[in-house]
């Protein structure tokens, strides 16, 4: 308790319920009227917007599809398979070659992008991503000599697809 001044002696006690309770109220209000889409507006019959447009893309996420016969990057087929694996002729220091160099291109488009946007500061670029969606049937060796063309290429981060198991 603390004194509300004054030598009368008198206390003043504070409720800290109903403010908790104004402060919740507050919180949920401002979470329920947030809103992350897009603002739409109606333009003028006598307005002419000016036009845009861009120099640099964004960084490219490869996507690897390697279905029962071919593995494609980005759907451009770089390799067909031999009985579920990759020709011995496409193999390198144990990577799937054609993937490797696929993704070299890929990188090379990514670093450009950054420079154009970040200049010389391409220090603090994030390590490259890798989507990969790969047919249940084939073994581990396939996806490794696939992940290991990826960390070639300083495509470090994999991000793996799998169908949601029904129950």
């Amino acid at each position: 308790m603390s004194s509300a001044g004054g030598e009368g002696g008198e206390t003043l006690s504070l409720n800290l319920t109903p403010m908790l309770d104004i402060f919740s109220i507050l919180v949920t209000f401002l979470l329920m009227s947030y809103s992350t889409d897009p603002t739409n507006h109606d333009v003028d019959q006598n307005l002419e917007l000016p036009d845009s447009v861009t120099l640099v893309s964004m960084d490219e996420v490869p996507s690897i599809v390697v279905n029962k016969n071919e593995i494609l990057v980005n759907n451009k087929k770089v390799v067909t398979l031999q009985g579920g694996k990759v020709p011995k002729d496409d193999i390198q220091q144990g990577a799937a070659y054609p993937v490797y160099q696929e993704l070299v291109e890929i990188a090379k488009v990514n670093k450009a992008a950054a420079e154009m946007l970040r200049g010389d500061d391409t220090k603090k670029l994030k390590p490259g991503e890798i989507t990969i969606e790969m047919d249940r049937k084939h073994d581990f060796e396939l996806l490794r000599r696939i992940m290991l063309a990826g960390q070639q290429a300083e495509f470090v981060t994999y991000k793996l697809l799998v169908a949601k198991e029904h129950i």
